[in-house]
């Protein structure tokens, strides 16, 4: 079966530094002198990793983001004495549910301050990767929450009627068709479909419950699949408070008791 998307609906455009160059300036940061917090960048598409091949010959690579190396990043700085606090940076309509929750999971295994910084989106899978981090912060004109997932998809099948195109199909197995593009989905099928997908929501709400300290109801009358701005979600309680990256380094400095420098953002103090 297909896997369901926790994906915001809108187009986006989102070009991120690779996690590779950023891991080089979480721990050791030449050009401006010394960190002690470490900085990860969450940027487009989320998915559990990019194919080496992609990395080599697509520049789409750039606009996409992999939980495999965003929980490596997250598990170095906390195992680094020198990192004093994390803040993964995101900017990202969601992707892969999956993806999601690993970076969620690691956020939360972390012992020191974690802070999650929403510039333009964090939506979908993206917020539930920040419900994680101790503080969420987001721009006031930020897109916020999008609480929902999605499985939809294309029907050829009318298309290839009209083209002289036949589906032939060879399949054991009733379900192992169903996500087909080039027949049309069974009404078992379509059940089916929705099942896993009102499973997959109730797991999203209740994770965003947990980590917001909010209610399984409260959450769900949020959780319609829309976005809201940074003011709102910080009256929904979805957020935490309002802010950019100065914002969170002076957050940050108290709450370390020393002069928070951010890894790859800032210069020497």
């Amino acid at each position: 079966m297909k896997m369901s998307l926790f994906v915001c609906h809108k187009t986006y455009i989102a070009a991120g530094l690779g996690l590779v160059v950023v891991l080089l300036l979480i721990f050791a940061n030449p050009h401006k002198g010394p960190c002690n917090v470490a900085y990860i960048p969450l940027h487009g598409y989320m998915t559990t990793y990019i194919p080496e091949s992609e990395v080599a010959t697509s520049s789409n690579a750039s606009d996409q983001t992999a939980s495999e190396e965003v929980t490596q990043a997250i598990r170095q700085a906390a195992a680094n004495p020198n990192m004093k606090a994390v803040v993964l940076e995101i900017d990202s309509p969601g992707g892969l549910p999956v993806a999601g929750q690993e970076i969620e999971e690691a956020l939360k295994q972390v012992q020191k301050p974690t802070v999650a910084l929403i510039r333009e989106q964090g939506d979908s899978a993206a917020y539930m990767s920040a419900t994680g981090a101790n503080t969420i912060f987001a721009s006031d004109f930020s897109d916020v929450g999008d609480i929902g997932i999605t499985e939809s998809y294309t029907d050829n099948s009318k298309q290839d009627e009209s083209n002289g195109v036949t589906f032939n199909q060879l399949s054991i197995g009733k379900y192992k068709d169903m996500f087909n593009t080039d027949k049309p989905m069974t009404p078992d099928e379509q059940a089916l479909a929705m099942q896993e997908l009102q499973a997959n929501y109730q797991d999203f709400v209740q994770i965003v419950a947990d980590n917001r300290h909010m209610s399984v109801d409260a959450v769900t009358a949020l959780a319609d699949g829309s976005s809201v701005t940074g003011e709102e979600a910080l009256k929904d309680g979805l957020i935490d408070k309002i802010g950019n990256i100065d914002d969170v380094r002076n957050y940050l400095t108290e709450k370390i008791k020393r002069n928070a420098i951010i890894c790859g953002v800032d210069a020497d103090r």
